[in-house]
């Protein structure tokens, strides 16, 4: 990747920031200033960060999923066009507004809920049979409090395990 004005005065990055908010900034900013494929500056941000500060493979593939969620979080959000309006055309102040703005997102927060979003829960998945019991306790709650279609859920899942 060539030398961007990004990587010549960043430097090393913020210190005590997260390897994953500097790989999002690099890549959103090259997002930015360099219209092209966004999965490619993701990969060339985590490349570059990686090789400057000497990060493992493994920590390095997570940094770039917590990356990738960040950016995608700046996008839904639409920190995006703010960041560019307060930038003015500058890549100096695009910079830094991309700089601020990961400064004040908190990256727990915007993983808690892409997790959410993803697998409906909070955190891993249960075992199956755990996930499995969980879902008809709450529609036999549904059925007790009268909520439409839940009894018949119910009887369809008993033919179900009738025929098994």
């Amino acid at each position: 990747m060539e030398e961007t004005p990004f990587r010549t005065e960043q430097g090393a990055g913020k210190s005590g920031r997260s390897f994953a908010k500097d790989i999002a900034e690099l890549a959103l900013f090259l997002d930015l200033t360099q219209p092209a494929e966004p999965q490619g500056h993701l990969e060339a941000a985590a490349a570059e960060i990686g090789n400057d500060r000497n990060i493992s493979p493994t920590t390095l593939k997570r940094c770039a999923s917590e990356a990738r969620a960040l950016i995608e979080f700046a996008h839904e959000s639409g920190a995006i066009p703010q960041i560019e309006t307060r930038a003015a055309g500058s890549e100096g102040d695009l910079r830094e507004a991309l700089s601020a703005w990961l400064d004040e997102t908190s990256l727990p927060a915007v993983l808690k809920q892409r997790a959410l979003r993803l697998n409906r829960s909070r955190g891993g998945r249960p075992p199956t049979k755990t996930r499995t019991l969980r879902a008809v306790e709450e529609l036999v709650e549904f059925a007790r409090a009268g909520r439409p279609g839940a009894l018949d859920e119910l009887r369809s899942i008993r033919a179900l395990i009738g025929n098994t």
